[in-house]
């Protein structure tokens, strides 16, 4: 068996950056497949799609999983689960580039959950970077007509991201000794079972497939979740931690860049000034950790950003 040519660095940040292209297309997909199908069925088909597919192309990997990687995996995917819920459900009153700004919330979050959880000490640019964030969010909610004013969506758009720190936190936690393509395919299954039960408890089937509806899920399936993991695995294992996650983060700016120019969104300056603040803590929290890690000559560590947490995060 011949061996797998290795990459150069740059190759793997392409790809990271394609990664965070199709994340960002990913909030219009949402968007669009929410005008013809509810939320939990969406979150159902969509990650139906990923599961075949996964197991389609790892099955020698998925033919024996340990019990703890399969309750890892569960649970794991239980956070996955509600932070797609919570981020899907708020797609119905925010906008995408406000949606995509409070899901990158989740970055500044996690160290305070870790904090929290396990009483790791939380450094000084962690709360800089806390404030600046929130700053940046009281920007995203200030208007003329109504001044600060917080509504159902930002609280779903906050509530994604604290599940998605605490799926990030339990991921980084809990898959050091499990293979990273294993705990993702049981993520996606636990996704599309929760997905499927939710629906036949809480929604109407749809009555009928469409084009318009089968698009955006199919772009979901395929590109945002089992494609967008594929790139983000395979690129950072050319590229540092540090740079893969300051990559990453601009998922969100292509969300907001995409809202523009297909949902012609109009976009505010109040809300460049609090996605530029929000996006501009997230780079600048990365950016200290990665000055830290070097430091410590830890660069290539995976510890900043485990190989399967964002992959699966971002639409």
């Amino acid at each position: 068996m011949k061996s797998v040519k290795a990459i150069p660095s740059w190759g793997g940040d392409i790809l990271l950056g394609i990664t965070a292209l199709v994340w960002g297309g990913g909030f219009i997909g949402v968007q669009k497949s929410l005008e013809t199908i509810t939320p939990f069925y969406m979150i159902a088909f969509r990650f139906a799609i990923a599961s075949v597919m996964m197991v389609m192309f790892f099955w020698k990997k998925l033919k024996v999983v340990r019990k703890g990687e399969l309750l890892t995996g569960t649970m794991i995917g239980i956070f996955l689960f509600f932070g797609f819920m919570f981020q899907t459900m708020g797609a119905l009153y925010l906008s995408v580039g406000k949606l995509a700004f409070l899901t990158a919330l989740s970055v500044i979050i996690v160290p305070f959950l870790v904090y929290i959880i396990f009483k790791e000490r939380i450094v000084s640019y962690h709360i800089t970077a806390g404030f600046i964030a929130i700053i940046g969010f009281g920007f995203l909610n200030l208007s003329k007509e109504t001044g600060f004013s917080i509504g159902i969506g930002e609280i779903l758009g906050i509530l994604c991201a604290i599940v998605f720190a605490a799926h990030i936190t339990s991921l980084g936690y809990c898959s050091k000794k499990s293979d990273s393509i294993i705990l993702a395919t049981i993520q996606m299954v636990v996704c599309c079972i929760l997905g499927f039960v939710c629906a036949l408890i809480f929604e109407e089937p749809p009555g009928k497939v469409t084009a318009e509806m089968t698009m955006p899920i199919l772009y979901l399936g395929i590109c945002s979740t089992f494609v967008a993991f594929l790139f983000q695995t395979i690129g950072q294992k050319y590229t540092s931690s540090s740079r893969a996650a300051l990559i990453l983060c601009t998922e969100s700016v292509f969300g907001i860049i995409f809202s523009v120019i297909l949902l012609k969104d109009s976009v505010t300056m109040n809300t460049i000034v609090g996605a530029s603040l929000i996006f501009g803590s997230v780079v600048f929290s990365e950016y200290m950790h990665a000055k830290k890690e070097v430091g410590k000559g830890e660069l290539n560590d995976q510890a900043l950003l485990p190989d399967t947490d964002k992959a699966l995060h971002a639409d």
